[in-house]
């Protein structure tokens, strides 16, 4: 079998290795891309049409100065793209007075001089007639938060990385990596590749390819729903904002219609730990709507129930919650997930 040889290899070119590969392959490196599947697609993390980018980051204020860095990439990346790939929306982030969600986004607010209001339940109920907020929580409004268009995002990174000479080589399945600190070798189902460096952007797969990660990730099964909107233009965009709620029940959040039709939500918290990431259900099961449905008919005016679009996603936890970037002792491997 002949080897293809390569400055870096790139193992996952979802949202992550999409746009490593860009990156590297417009510094004028040889990239060789590797994906199981055939990106962009729906069996990772890294689809359901829209993404959150949010800047008064409540987890920690120190990724503040990285978000701005990635806002003005992705606005670069659309011009050169020639589409839309981020857009500026409001975000209303509730939660009981002194929870990490409210305290964590004043203070990146404070420390990086983001723009956050402040609303009492009276002013939120005038502005956002469209959400049901318990009178006791604190209710902020971020304006430097948008959203993304995740596969459009991974398919112009994919297109702009290949104009730079870049190689994705999609349907192939990793099978081993080894190699020594100055050269990596990889080898998949179809071909084997050598390179000086590579990266592993694996997200749900990281652990089962490298197994020294698989104690720090844990993979969740997550769940998106699409209600039908019963009020014409309620949640359109510029009408409502991106939301976040904190609530006993689970922290969902969702972004303004974009179809004018239906609006997406999620649920950041809970989810089944899986073992196997090929093997998760990607059938909706009884028990995944119930919880979306009651959020809906306890904290959404003007929003149907039941669902009419469903779709299963995977998170890739780290212990703390943080993004996980490392090298690898023996190998001349970066590897991130989160």
């Amino acid at each position: 079998m002949t080897t293809q040889k390569c400055d870096v290899i790139v193992m996952g070119c979802g949202g992550f290795g999409s746009a490593a590969m860009y990156h590297l392959a417009k510094r004028g490196l040889k990239v060789i891309g590797i994906d199981q599947f055939h990106p962009p697609h729906e069996l990772g993390s890294s689809h359901g049409e829209t993404r959150v980018i949010r800047k008064a980051y409540f987890e920690h204020p120190n990724y503040v100065p990285l978000l701005h860095r990635a806002w003005d990439l992705w606005e670069q990346l659309g011009e050169l793209a020639g589409q839309k790939l981020i857009e500026r929306h409001d975000m209303l982030v509730a939660g009981l007075p002194g929870s990490e969600v409210i305290e964590g986004a004043r203070q990146s607010s404070r420390l990086h001089n983001l723009a956050l209001d402040e609303l009492d339940h009276g002013e939120m109920h005038r502005r956002f007639p469209m959400f049901r907020i318990p009178p006791e929580y604190a209710v902020v409004v971020e304006s430097t938060a948008g959203l993304l268009w995740v596969e459009r995002g991974v398919a112009a990174h994919l297109r702009l990385a290949m104009a730079h000479g870049a190689q994705l080589c999609p349907g192939e399945i990793l099978t081993k990596i080894s190699g020594s600190p100055g050269e990596l070798l990889v080898r998949t189902n179809k071909a084997a590749y050598s390179a000086a460096s590579g990266i592993v952007t694996c997200g749900a797969w990281t652990g089962k390819l490298l197994p020294d990660y698989e104690k720090l990730i844990t993979v969740e099964r997550k769940t998106l729903f699409w209600f039908p909107v019963a009020a014409a233009g309620q949640f359109n965009a510029g009408h409502a904002p991106i939301y976040f709620m904190d609530l006993p029940e689970g922290q969902f959040y969702g972004p303004p219609s974009v179809d004018g039709r239906t609006i997406k939500i999620g649920l950041h918290t809970g989810g089944a730990a899986i073992s196997d990431p090929s093997t998760v259900n990607r059938t909706i099961l009884p028990e995944d709507e119930p919880p979306f449905s009651r959020f809906v008919t306890e904290r959404l005016v003007g929003v149907e129930p039941t669902s009419c679009r469903s779709a299963v996603c995977m998170y890739s936890m780290s212990p703390d919650g943080h993004f996980l970037f490392d090298r690898a002792t023996e190998l001349p491997l970066v590897i991130g997930a989160g």
